[in-house]
């Protein structure tokens, strides 16, 4: 990973074991993202290795290295959202029921996933 001044490393790696393979072109975009979007943007999940993805039984966005769950509420989700798909973020997940400091919203920049939602999309949880 190269130097940034928005994004540890750390906060980038996986939870569980450390491992960090995010992709230098993913954080490239989130960097982007950040400076135009002008606030901190709190990442709770970067990357995953195979074996925390698979506990917390989701689909392989986070394995790749290209993709970040952005703690985000209300008026300041649908603006990071619209700078996300400007920048060339493809997967919006969207979580913005219960309380504040649960919710979030999930970015990635995968060209597609093998039997999943063609791209661009948007979800929810």
């Amino acid at each position: 990973m190269f130097k940034n001044d928005y994004f540890t490393e750390s906060e980038l790696a996986c939870r569980c074991c450390g491992k960090n393979h995010f992709k230098d072109e993913t954080l490239r975009r989130l960097i982007r993202v950040r400076g135009r979007y002008g606030r901190p943007m709190i990442i709770n999940s970067g990357y995953r290795c195979p074996a925390h993805n698979a506990r917390l039984n989701a689909t392989i966005t986070h394995t790749t290295g290209q993709a970040v769950d952005v703690s985000v509420a209300v008026d300041r989700a649908h603006e990071l959202m619209k700078v996300a798909l400007e920048e060339g973020f493809s997967g919006i997940g969207v979580k913005q029921k219960g309380p504040i400091k649960k919710r979030f919203i999930h970015l990635d920049d995968l060209d597609s996933i093998p039997g999943e939602r063609v791209r661009p999309t948007v979800w929810s949880y």
